[in-house]
């Protein structure tokens, strides 16, 4: 099973890193003596201008991360932290259960979480100030000068080795996934390869999602909502707790799209955050028609093919697609899908639906920016 986890942005952001750390690397240690490649002043000029696209790079991501919400996945988190430690000592070589499920909200386990906040908040952080003494504090007539650069060197050089520990380990790291390469070809494509039980976890998470977005919008003056918090507590015992006639109530209500298919392809229900999200003035206007009026003929292709694999029986988190609107704009959406049994049959899908829209839209404006700051610095140069 495949889940749409990385977007676009955060894929460009992880390989530029990357290879900008790499090249930092390369030429950081040409610079300390350690070998001849470019030639010393070659050198130095490559690594002040690494330097400075990492910085760019830095800049666009911090605003990505806040203004998508990304920043939450790097929360610290005690729970299942001792499993998770267990698990890459002990475990890890036994073939044992991984503790923790990557998921759309949760990609990094509680050890990760910790790792990379430390290096957004620590090891980065450090060599870049120490960087920039390098760079600025060691010249004469400035405000600011320093009788030796040794502490300097020696910090940005700690720091250096500890992110290249940092990439050797996270190398080795993603090849304990569940292939070899599913974690490297995931970010390089966005769709990561899971075992079904991490692919059902994900469907369970994404209506939990759902269910707590219809729950602030329910919500009694005393701030309880006992449907909802019911709905939320079935939930975990599986897909078949939507049949019941509470959890369709809080369909109805819904701030998460809801839709309902028959084999056919024809709607059959769509709560009113469906109608809305697609632009129609009600619900009634989609019910009987197929699916495909939503969609371009190349999106609709890959649709329909998750969109049969549920009819064989499947639960499938499909991830981000495109959606054509009534009025002919455009959005952005992940989708889950699962089947519809009645008597032992599987007779249509249903789902859910969360905008991306607002994510999509924040990610081509930082491209955007970062092409004209390019060009700007590219001027200057000249």
């Amino acid at each position: 099973m495949k889940i749409y986890i990385y977007q676009i942005f955060e894929r460009f952001w992880h390989w530029t890193q990357a290879l900008l750390i790499g090249f930092l690397a390369l030429t950081g240690f040409e610079i300390h003596s350690t070998y001849e490649l470019f030639g010393y002043q070659n050198a130095v000029k490559f690594h002040d201008l690494a330097a400075w696209a990492f910085l760019v790079l830095i800049v666009f991501a911090v605003f990505w991360h806040f203004t998508t919400g990304e920043w939450r996945q790097y929360k610290p988190s005690l729970k299942l932290i001792k499993e998770q430690a267990e698990y890459y000592i002990f475990g890890i070589f036994k073939g044992a259960e991984h503790p923790t499920n990557k998921l759309v909200y949760n990609k990094f386990n509680p050890l990760q979480r910790i790792i990379y906040l430390g290096l957004k908040i620590l090891v980065i952080p450090v060599m870049v100030l120490s960087g920039f003494a390098y760079m600025f504090l060691n010249y004469p007539n400035t405000t600011f000068q320093l009788g030796s650069l040794d502490l300097v060197a020696l910090i940005h050089t700690l720091g250096a080795f500890s992110l290249i520990t940092f990439v050797i380990a996270h190398i080795y790291l993603t090849t304990t996934g569940h292939k070899p390469l599913s974690a490297i070809k995931a970010m390089l494509t966005g769709w990561e390869e899971v075992d079904e039980k991490s692919g059902r976890a994900m469907v369970v998470n994404e209506m939990e999602v759902a269910l707590k977005i219809t729950k602030a919008r329910l919500k009694t003056e005393d701030g309880k909502s006992e449907l909802l918090d019911e709905a939320l507590e079935e939930t975990e015992k599986k897909i078949g707790m939507r049949k019941e006639e509470k959890f369709r109530a809080v369909i109805n209500n819904s701030g998460a799209g809801y839709f309902r298919i028959n084999s056919k392809g024809k709607y059959e229900e769509v709560n009113k955050a469906w109608a809305q999200l697609y632009k129609y003035d009600s619900s009634e206007e989609l019910i009987g028609k197929h699916y495909s009026l939503s969609r371009s003929s190349e999106d609709f292709e890959e649709l329909e093919v998750s969109f049969n694999r549920v009819l064989s029986g499947e639960t499938i988190p499909h991830g981000e697609v495109k959606r054509i609107c009534k009025d002919g704009s455009c959005g952005f959406h992940t989708v889950t899908m699962t089947p519809v049994v009645k008597n032992g049959n599987i007779v249509g899908v249903e789902g859910f639906i969360l905008d991306t829209t607002a994510r999509r839209l924040a990610e081509r404006e930082l491209l955007e920016n970062k092409i004209r700051l390019e060009s700007i610095l590219a001027e200057k140069k000249k």
